[in-house]
């Protein structure tokens, strides 16, 4: 049987109400940017249906959250608790699917999980917060297209059982997630705004893989009614213009998020993409120095290393690498590109040094088995020196 997400019960620190301050003005909605002629907007899942349990679970759940009360069980321990019954046989599929969906198919990626959690504190007002977190990108490759997707949990938070007028600085709860590992890093926190936008951009990312471009739009405009200053929608707002021919409306869309500071190394990947294939050799160069100078997780610097050893800029990449082997000791990746740099130059024993660190740091099963073979093979290559 498969644990598909681990439970993590968080210590309360109390602290004196604080002010917020006051927002910043929000720019105007990119979407007015679009193209709209372009495309044939379709019918899409209604927001509600997200979050929809049949009635029937509805009536099992409540039966089962009452008995657990009865029994002194917390509300956020509850939910957990059921979701721990209910998806005993859980299959990681990278899907993206509604609550009803991943409960009647048993399978979903961790978007699918996060909506179905989020489904059952609908019913009884559990509280919740989203936490996005990177980790070594997953990427989806077509002919013309590059994406990259980060990785959602979410907290179930604890009654708030507080003195009037204080807050906790770290509320209790329960994380609900499908990975134990450590090899991921903290991008932001989110909401449940922000999951319902993540939904419909993943199913406007699908159908822009499909070339089903009146499909992606129209889940593209429902993700930016939900967020509208996401890096990653006005990125993907931008690739669906280009892949549909409006090269004019892709790069205003760009410049729109350079603008207004809306930056993510995707976008900055896409954006540089666009302008080389304009030409524009001195956006290149202004779009590669950004991407360097904005670069916020491991990952991203990962991403400047491979493409400075691949450019034979090996001291720079080795160098960028060995600092994060400093200030991101648990992380395999590091390990395993400076084991692909020294191959390159040819330093084998060096590189199989990298591998059998990588392989020590490595959590995901997966990700160890093709350390493992990697690092077979090239133990059989000194062998045979």
């Amino acid at each position: 049987m498969k644990q598909v997400f681990i439970i993590i019960l968080l210590a309360s620190l109390i602290g004196c109400t604080s002010t917020a301050l006051p927002s910043s003005t929000e720019p105007q909605d990119p979407s007015s940017l679009f193209n709209h002629s372009l495309f044939n907007e379709q019918a899409v899942i209604p927001e509600a249906d997200i979050f929809l349990l049949p009635t029937a679970e509805q009536v099992q759940f409540h039966a089962y959250h009452q008995d657990a009360l009865t029994k002194g069980v917390r509300e956020d321990r509850i939910i957990a608790n059921y979701l721990n019954t209910k998806l005993n046989e859980f299959t990681y599929d990278g899907a993206t699917l509604s609550a009803a969906q991943t409960l009647v198919q048993d399978e979903g990626n961790c978007i699918s999980l996060a909506i179905l959690t989020q489904a059952y504190a609908n019913l009884i007002d559990v509280e919740t917060s989203f936490r996005e977190v990177a980790s070594i990108p997953v990427y989806t490759k077509t002919e013309r297209t590059l994406l990259v997707s980060n990785h959602f949990k979410t907290k179930l938070f604890a009654p708030d059982d507080n003195p009037e007028g204080w807050i906790s600085a770290i509320r209790p709860g329960t994380v609900i997630d499908y990975f134990p590992a450590q090899d991921i890093y903290f991008v932001s926190t989110a909401t449940v705004d922000d999951l319902t936008a993540k939904f419909y951009a993943n199913l406007a990312t699908n159908e822009l893989l499909n070339e089903q471009f009146d499909n992606s739009y129209s889940y593209l405009k429902q993700a930016f009614k939900h967020k509208n200053t996401d890096p990653e929608l006005i990125n993907l707002a931008a690739i669906l213009h280009r892949r549909a021919g409006d090269t004019d409306t892709a790069k205003r869309l760009f410049e729109y998020a350079i603008k207004h500071s809306l930056i993510s190394s995707n976008l900055l990947s896409s954006y540089t993409y666009l302008a080389a294939e304009l030409n524009d050799k001195i956006l290149v160069k202004k779009l590669e120095a950004m991407s360097e100078a904005s670069a916020k997780t491991p990952f991203d610097i990962i991403n400047i290393a491979r493409k400075a050893y691949m450019n034979q800029h090996y001291t720079r990449a080795e160098k960028l690498l060995s600092e994060l082997v400093q200030e991101f000791p648990y992380l395999p990746e590091p390990y395993f590109e400076l084991a692909k740099l020294h191959y390159q130059k040819n330093n084998l024993s060096t590189s199989q040094h990298f591998l059998s660190e990588a392989l020590l740091k490595a959590e995901d099963q997966k990700k160890a088995g093709i350390y493992q073979a990697k690092l077979s093979s090239l133990e059989q290559l000194l062998s045979e020196r």
